[in-house]
């Protein structure tokens, strides 16, 4: 398989506190992995390093194979490379479609100037775009709700809606960032039942999890992490076999 993400031996230190220390493990085409372990764990700042947030202080990091260390969240965006943030950040006065053309404006070629001008390539861009933006909301099931206020949303649905945004970018690689936060069991189940489904068959997921039956029943392999350390690169339905991630973590996430 064609390695996606390939992270080698990342330190980030700030100041005289070291965050992360020599973290490694690799992401292949299609994989859903999740980053987990306990507060304090480092497991945000990996996934900010990696989102290009800021850069590590020692280590690389590669997309495709292509050596993206230290680049900005904005470079990277242009490289294919996606997140959402546990909180939701929407535009509150923007119905749901507009959201999600908002955030394509970013990756295609809707200049201002053709806007202003009214341009046939820039209408012929923006039909392209609402097109596209459709299509991702009839996928994860909330295009019923594409003329509605994102400030009206359920929490459940403006979550999905940030998914939505992401998605529609065609990333080769999204970082989700706790995507099932705050949500209802039945929402979280709707989330995770449509990121392992319809979201992974577009491109590979990296997600950050403190839940443990979530990360064991929908992902692939798990990166447990612990002050800074790797303690576990495996199989997620392996996590509460292992002594060392049992050790850090039985207690505070939940197991059952």
């Amino acid at each position: 398989m064609t390695k996606v993400l390939d992270v080698r031996g990342i330190t980030k230190r700030f100041g005289g506190l070291t965050a992360l220390a020599d973290v490694s493990f690799d992401v292949s085409s299609g994989e859903l992995i999740a980053l987990v372990g306990p507060n304090g764990a480092g497991k945000s700042t990996l996934f900010n390093t990696i989102a290009g947030v800021f850069p590590p202080t020692s280590g690389q990091i590669l997309l495709e194979g292509v050596d993206v260390t230290g680049k900005s969240s904005h470079a990277l965006a242009r490289l294919g490379v996606a997140r959402t943030f546990q909180l939701v950040t929407l535009f509150p006065e923007m119905t749901v479609l507009e959201n999600v053309v908002h955030g394509l404006h970013r990756h295609t070629r809707l200049a201002i100037l053709g806007g202003l001008l009214n341009l046939p390539s820039y209408r012929e861009d923006e039909r392209r775009g609402a097109a596209r933006a459709e299509a991702v909301l009839a996928l994860l099931g909330i295009a019923g709700h594409k003329r509605e206020r994102a400030s009206e949303l359920p929490l459940g649905i403006a979550k999905l809606l940030t998914v939505a945004i992401a998605l529609a970018t065609q990333p080769k690689l999204l970082l989700l960032d706790e995507p099932a936060a705050g949500l209802s069991h039945e929402e979280a189940t709707r989330m995770m039942d449509l990121v392992s489904t319809e979201v992974r068959k577009r491109c590979t997921v990296v997600l950050v999890e403190h839940n443990m039956r979530i990360v064991g029943r929908y992902c692939d392999r798990a990166v447990v992490l612990q002050f800074g350390r790797k303690i576990y690169n495996g199989r997620a339905d392996g996590l509460v076999k292992d002594e060392a991630v049992v050790n850090a973590y039985l207690g505070v996430a939940e197991m059952d």
